[in-house]
Formats: C-alpha cells, sequence, structure tokens
C-alpha cells in the first residue's frame, strides 16, 4: 500500500522558487512587498479605529 507524505519547503527552498532571475525584477519584487505591508497597515489601523467605535477622520 502506498502512502502519501507531503513535504513542507522550508524558508530557504521557498526563497529560491520566488527569488527573480535578474535585477529589475527583484526592484518590482521589493516594491511589491513594500506596498502590500503598508495596505495591510493600513488596514489593520482602520479596522482598529472601527473596531473603536467611532470614524476618526
Amino acid at each position: 500500500m502506498a502512502q502519501i507524505i507531503e513535504l513542507v519547503p522550508n524558508d530557504r527552498e521557498i526563497e529560491a522558487f520566488t527569488s527573480p532571475r535578474n535585477p529589475e525584477a527583484a526592484d518590482e519584487l521589493q516594491h511589491r512587498r513594500e506596498v502590500k505591508k503598508r495596505l495591510e497597515e493600513l488596514l489593520a489601523e482602520a479596522e482598529l479605529k472601527s473596531a473603536m467605535g467611532g470614524d476618526f477622520y
């Protein structure tokens, strides 16, 4: 009987899969990560303000 084993790649393997091959692509990927981080922070801040029960704008 066959066994199915799930392997989860480690961080180094994931980074190797997602790392761009040229400097322009690396810059674009870094920019996208920074934008995503800022958007997540803004969303978290908006959720906190909403949870506090007021609109502070």
